[in-house]
């Protein structure tokens, strides 16, 4: 039987998936990371005909509403893969983004949505979700909470190549790494540690102009 043709952001999940993107992340960055992921050094993504809204997962916000990827067209959007229980990293990588947030002008954030995706849907349900968004003061008009079911996660992770995995107290180590989409899904920038968001602030403005 024929089966059809993957769509393309398809296709670079299941490339990715084929190379070993989802292999053992560390968090930190394990020192065996090659080139600039290595040294947490931000890295322009290279120019791509793939569009992460063209991964057909479904996920809940923190509202308990239903989002598909499309719906998040239309505003440049800044991602990273995080989890509420997380007490090691998550809290950095949202201290990250809370940065590139404030380094913006007030009239820049209008058209820049942050959204933090669960690592962990098991345990993080929308309800979960808002109550860590008002605890971290997340602001909803900017920020969007998402959690979907593994196969979506194990996708949208392959996609970013963000690599995570559990361990046996029960916490993922993961990759944190922090993805700048433009309006519409083209990954355009891509931020593979932290302490580097000047770059991701530069790649914001420039798809803003």
């Amino acid at each position: 039987m024929r089966h059809p043709p993957l769509r393309p952001a398809t296709r670079l999940a299941a490339a990715l998936l084929a190379s070993g993107a989802l292999l053992t992340g560390c968090t930190p960055q394990p020192a065996g990371d090659a080139g600039a992921a290595a040294a947490g050094t931000a890295v322009a993504a290279p120019a791509s005909e793939y569009s992460l809204y063209d991964l057909p997962s479904a996920w809940r916000d923190q509202r308990g509403d239903s989002v598909r990827l499309p719906d998040l067209a239309g505003k440049v959007r800044v991602v990273a893969m995080v989890y509420t229980n997380c007490q090691a990293t998550c809290p950095l990588i949202v201290a990250e983004l809370k940065r590139v947030e404030g380094a913006l002008a007030p009239e820049q954030r209008d058209g820049v949505g942050f959204v933090l995706v669960s690592l962990d849907p098991e345990r993080d349900t929308p309800g979960r979700l808002a109550a860590w968004a008002a605890q971290t003061r997340l602001d909803p008009a900017r920020w969007t909470l998402l959690a979907g079911d593994d196969d979506a996660v194990r996708e949208l992770a392959a996609s970013l190549d963000v690599r995570y995995q559990p361990q046996p107290d029960g916490e993922l180590a993961h990759t944190n790494a922090l993805t700048v989409l433009d309006r519409a899904g083209g990954i355009a920038h891509r931020q593979p540690g932290l302490g580097e968001s000047d770059a991701t602030v530069g790649a914001l403005r420039a798809l803003l102009r």
